[in-house]
């Protein structure tokens, strides 16, 4: 295995983390608070080791296969955060707890112990909220050049702006991602700034609103949630949630001027799918009051986008985790099932039922090019949601409390469980065995289930 690849793939994950710590140490010094030294301390070790795996890479690369790549992905999910943990800790967090806040931010799950400690330090908001928007960013990165192809999802969507050739490095590709989307993302984060802020809000809350909102990760830092805010920033908001569940390759093609093919089989799906919810709540929440359409509508975008923060009246639980789980584009920063897969399933549904109303017409070979991605991702999404279902009932927790943890969980909407009775307090309210095993949950979320099946077969990890 081409483990120097992988290494420098770490010590430059490592080294970003260091240079995103910066800021919230920055404001940490001027604001005097007691975490200054604990950020210089994350910087020290992170920085650190970060250059030591770079050392250590140092030599003739291999290029590395799909096994590399996964060891990669798999390093940013799950080690990263420990680095990335550490200035948590220094809010009084235990390394378990400090870990569960970091992995729901990388994961843009939102699902914090307590909202009210996440949003208490200026500091520690900051960097939950850097956090977020680097989940993000990676998450379109390994869609792109990894997971999006018909081997994973059944149909190709469209190309990205850099090569991800089957026969090169498959860490290449992965660069090129990073690379080719951050100046879009960045300029997106920064045009979402600018506007929260004209409207009125704070720097800090703009700054936390802005990287959240294009990361899909759902963070409010006020103490009275979206309630606190007024119409001139919710509509901002809403833009820019209703932007983050479009493919980003799309976004980044509109941004960079490149007309080349703009249409996209996702977007109009999309777009139906977010209206079908605002009608669907509007109508549970008192059809024929044209006032209540407009939140609707705001929370439909909200929870397609696995945001998860809503508006107004809260629409019914059941209705809120479908839409959860439906999620927005393959390449976004949503989490979800993925509009592209809903599409792969119903174009066979709609194949099978032709076949079965005319068993004796000659059909043409279908446009599907690989179906079985897709039913081993519904497979193993239904089962994943159904066990951390029955773990959170057998924990002793309501059948409603445990529907929504789970669904948040691994639809990355961390938000919603304060929708369930006994969720509105945070993940503190689940012992911490089982918030594992909902972490669990969320990263798996954020992996092909190909990937999640490949860690546990041996025959994989042979060398």
């Amino acid at each position: 295995m081409a483990w120097v690849g992988i290494l420098r793939s770490f010590a430059a994950m490592l080294c970003i983390v260091a240079i995103m710590l910066v800021p919230p140490a920055l404001i940490a010094l001027a604001t005097e608070s007691s975490s200054f030294g604990a950020y210089v301390f994350s910087i020290a070790v992170t920085g650190l080791t970060g250059g030591g795996a770079y050392v250590a890479s140092l030599g003739r690369r291999n290029p590395a296969g799909f096994r590399g790549a996964l060891i990669v992905i798999l390093l940013w999910w799950i080690v990263v955060p420990v680095f990335a943990g550490l200035p948590i800790m220094a809010e009084g967090y235990s390394f378990s707890d400090a870990y569960f806040e970091t992995v729901s931010a990388m994961t843009t799950t939102g699902g914090w112990l307590s909202n009210e400690t996440a949003i208490a330090s200026v500091p520690g908001a900051i960097w939950r909220a850097e956090l977020q928007w680097l989940g993000g960013l990676a998450s379109l990165a390994i869609a792109a050049a990894i997971f999006i192809r018909p081997a994973f999802i059944g149909i190709d969507t469209l190309l990205p702006p850099f090569s991800r050739g089957d026969r090169d490095s498959f860490l290449r590709p992965l660069r090129n991602a990073v690379v080719s989307f951050a100046s879009v993302y960045s300029i997106i984060t920064l045009a979402a700034f600018s506007v929260i802020a004209l409207a009125g809000a704070s720097v800090f809350d703009a700054a936390i609103l802005a990287m959240t909102t294009v990361a899909s990760g759902g963070f409010i830092p006020h103490e009275n949630g979206l309630a606190g805010y007024g119409p001139s920033i919710l509509a901002p908001i809403f833009f820019f949630t209703l932007l983050g569940g479009v493919n980003f390759v799309l976004v980044a093609r509109i941004v960079s001027g490149n007309k080349e093919r703009l249409r996209d089989i996702e977007t109009g799906a999309y777009l139906l799918i977010v209206i079908w919810a605002a009608v669907l709540f509007w109508v549970t929440a008192g059809a024929g009051d044209v006032v209540l359409l407009g939140p609707q509508l705001f929370n439909a975008a909200s929870l397609v986008t696995t945001n998860g923060y809503m508006i107004g009246e809260a629409p019914p639980l059941l209705a809120v985790l479908v839409t959860a789980i439906i999620g927005a584009a393959a390449v976004s920063t949503a989490g979800g099932f993925k509009v592209l897969r809903w599409l792969v399933i119903m174009r066979r549904a709609r194949e099978e039922l032709r076949r079965l109303i005319t068993p004796s017409r000659v059909f043409g070979t279908s446009r599907v090019a690989n179906e079985l991605g897709v039913w081993m991702h519904f497979i193993v999404f239904t089962l994943t949601l159904a066990g951390l279902l029955i773990a959170v009932s057998l924990w002793g927790h309501p059948f409603e409390l445990g529907v929504a943890a789970a669904t948040a969980a691994l639809s990355n909407a961390g938000p919603l469980i304060s929708l369930a009775e006994g969720g509105a307090d945070g993940y503190a309210v689940f012992d911490e065995p089982l918030r594992w095993l909902l972490l669990g949950g969320m990263i798996l979320g954020r992996l092909e289930a190909a990937v999640a099946l490949a860690l546990i077969n041996r025959a994989f990890w042979r060398w």
